[in-house]
């Protein structure tokens, strides 16, 4: 089979869907597929080696321009593809495929055009609530987008039955879209211990972490604001940048607690973990999520988690079971969650040994055949 996998985030990226791309393609080629990736990057020379070849767009181009460069070298390379397999860059990518006549799977990981309309200030409504509304021409262009080059994919892969549910929404019948959960990339091995790894982040204390991309939806400022009402040691490490990052670091110190909230800003996939397994309690106060790859992480590597009662959260986090589930921005029920995590062991030992059960079999290997038989379904125009 010959794939033309086509994503917005590679290394030197760091996070979940770069990841994934970049190891997912190492392993169809030595699997026997050849892999032709369409990338883009902050700055294409820096790119690294991989066992397949890889052309990168420079970020840097003024979008309307990049995206018919993508476009251009979506037609190029689909002439001689089996199959299109779109990660990003979805408009230009899963119109080419269609010029091409190539089928094509779509991975979906969110609702582009709600988080679209949050970034700019179009809305500041949930996403199960923009499902259903009307917004004005700017905001429904985007989504009639959306919901075209969705429909114009052989087929649609979600790593959760809630965004399944999102885009069968938007007409796409539910026998197109496939569930694929998410997978730990690596498994924790339990070489570092708990001191090592505050030792290597520099940080002690009793520690209440986050990890995010810092943008509006992921509601950091909430968790600032209810530093005081933490225990008195305790330090709210942030670990992640974006958009929003200057605001959070003017509103830790508006609110007097800049010397409990650390900012770690971006750190490499790799070190996350250190992060995880030095930290007490993690939480993710979130308006949206499809499925966290941090709160899988979480489990594996043993930290509780509070997470909000959104989206893929409730397919992983079991209420009271191996973590606890909070309303969005309830300050109240975050801080008794944390709390009780901090002082009661035997609930915190009992979420971590339930938590390492339930994600014993999210293993990549899983996710590799599973994404494998679809891909080949797909180039072979079966429903598989």
């Amino acid at each position: 089979m010959r794939v033309l996998i086509i994503s917005n985030l590679f290394p030197p990226d760091i996070g979940g869907p770069a990841t994934y791309v970049s190891r997912l393609a190492g392993d169809l080629q030595r699997r026997g597929h050849a892999v032709q990736l369409l990338v883009c990057a902050e700055d294409p020379s820096k790119g690294g080696d991989y066992p397949f070849p890889v052309r990168r767009v420079s970020r840097r181009i003024f979008m309307p321009i990049r995206m018919l460069i993508v476009l251009l070298w979506t037609l190029w390379y689909a002439r001689r593809a089996d199959m299109v397999y779109v990660n990003g860059l979805d408009l230009p990518a899963a119109l080419g495929s269609k010029l091409m006549r190539k089928p094509a799977a779509l991975k979906v990981v969110g609702d582009f055009a709600w988080e679209y309309a949050v970034r700019h200030g179009w809305t500041n409504d949930g996403i199960d609530h923009f499902q259903s509304a009307h917004y004005g021409r700017k905001v429904e262009l985007v989504r009639r987008l959306e919901h075209w080059y969705a429909s114009n994919v052989s087929r649609v892969i979600t790593p959760s039955y809630y965004l399944k549910s999102i885009v069968a929404g938007w007409g796409v019948p539910p026998d197109r879209i496939s569930v694929v959960y998410n997978a730990l990339t690596n498994r924790f091995d339990g070489s570092v211990s708990r001191e090592d790894a505050r030792k290597r982040i520099g940080l002690t204390g009793t520690l209440v972490l986050t990890v995010a991309r810092l943008y509006k939806w992921k509601n950091i400022d909430v968790l600032i604001r209810l530093v005081p009402d933490l225990p008195t040691e305790s330090k709210l490490v942030i670990v992640g940048d974006g958009p929003e990052e200057e605001y959070l670091k003017g509103l830790a110190v508006e609110m007097g607690v800049a010397d409990r909230v650390v900012f770690v800003g971006r750190v490499p996939q790799s070190e996350v973990a250190l992060y995880l397994r030095g930290c007490d309690v993690f939480v993710l106060n979130t308006r949206y999520e499809g499925l966290s790859h941090t709160i899988l992480e979480c489990m594996d590597v043993g930290i509780p988690v509070v997470a909000t009662a959104v989206g893929g959260n409730m397919e992983l986090v079991e209420d009271g079971v191996n973590g606890f589930l909070v309303p969005v921005d309830d300050r109240m029920q975050i801080v008794s969650a944390v709390r009780k995590l901090l002082y009661d062991w035997n609930v915190h030992d009992s979420f971590v040994a339930r938590s390492k059960e339930k994600v014993k079999d999210a293993s990549w290997d899983r996710l590799v055949d599973a994404t494998v038989g679809i891909l080949d379904g797909v180039a072979r125009g079966t429903r598989g």
